[in-house]
């Protein structure tokens, strides 16, 4: 489902409803009842419409291994081997050959341990470094005729002085707060301030909240989405609180209210847990009246 190929090249991204899924590597994971928020690879997810990947990053020897907290991913069922970032990017690169017209976001957060100087430097150099072209690594919004065939990295890692001279580093969304709190809201994000220029990201990740809380504020921040070439909303849907016992009856109930909700265009990134395929077209087709 190629909605994106479809649309207009000046449209900003900030300006289409993308469809993303929350720890997006989660399909083989230890500690499954936690930990688990994925039924579908990497691969299976892009082929039924997600253009937007949460990825979670452990660095170790290194290597970049997907993870979940103090979960680890991995490539297979039996949990034999490791996921790789390398394996995920190899999926992203085979899907954007195969699909020219469409455009990728990935979000890169280490998401173990304390937070290295040398983790967005060393992933720039063994993942960008030579293939660049394949990126988009601006701190702006690009419309769509900028990025077509193209990842575009939200970056959720510091980077220290030294090496953002250097370097393009991508959207910087390094100084997100947690939103780990039940009493804590949505929060406004600043990821430049350039003259008269202030780019800005209002994300909601209320993560605590019981599945109908959780709803309620969804609706309410998805009612009020305001997005512009300067302005974009992060949505998560998704919720850390299990119902017997498992992520996945939560996200039932949540993704079953969002299938009736009236969603419009020009609201933003939306990140779920185990999406169907409906669920994904559903946001995706919400884009095409851009087109007309």
């Amino acid at each position: 489902m190629n909605v994106l190929s479809k649309l207009s090249d000046d449209i900003y991204i900030s300006e289409v409803n993308f469809a993303g899924t929350h720890d997006s590597a989660t399909a083989y994971v230890a500690m499954e009842s936690s930990a688990r928020c994925q039924d579908k690879t990497v691969a299976e997810q892009l082929a039924m419409g997600v253009r937007l990947l949460d990825i979670r990053l452990s660095r170790k020897e290194g290597e970049f291994y997907l993870v979940h907290a103090l979960a680890d991913c991995y490539s297979d069922k039996k949990k034999t081997k490791r996921l790789t970032f390398g394996q995920v990017l190899s999926d992203c690169k085979g899907f954007l050959r195969d699909n020219p017209g469409e455009t990728l976001i990935v979000s890169v957060k280490q998401d173990r341990g304390i937070m290295s100087r040398g983790f967005f430097p060393k992933f720039y150099d063994k993942y960008i470094k030579g293939d660049e072209s394949l990126w988009y690594l601006e701190n702006s919004v690009p419309t769509l005729g900028e990025c077509r065939g193209k990842i575009v990295l939200m970056r959720r890692c510091k980077v220290w002085q030294s090496y953002e001279n250097k370097v393009s580093c991508g959207l910087d969304f390094s100084y997100w707060k947690d939103q780990d709190s039940k009493k804590m809201k949505a929060e406004r994000v600043i990821l430049s301030a350039e003259k008269d220029i202030l780019l800005s990201a209002l994300v909601q990740d209320r993560y605590c909240l019981g599945p109908q809380k959780k709803w309620q504020c969804v609706k309410a921040y998805l009612d009020c989405a305001e997005v512009s070439a300067c302005k974009l909303a992060v949505h998560f849907i998704s919720t850390s609180v299990r119902t017997k016992g498992s992520l996945a009856p939560t996200a039932e109930y949540i993704n079953a209210e969002f299938m009736k909700y009236d969603l419009k265009s020009k609201t933003g990134w939306i990140l779920c847990d185990f999406p169907s395929d409906a669920l994904i077209k559903k946001i995706m087709m919400s884009n095409i009246e851009k087109s007309e």
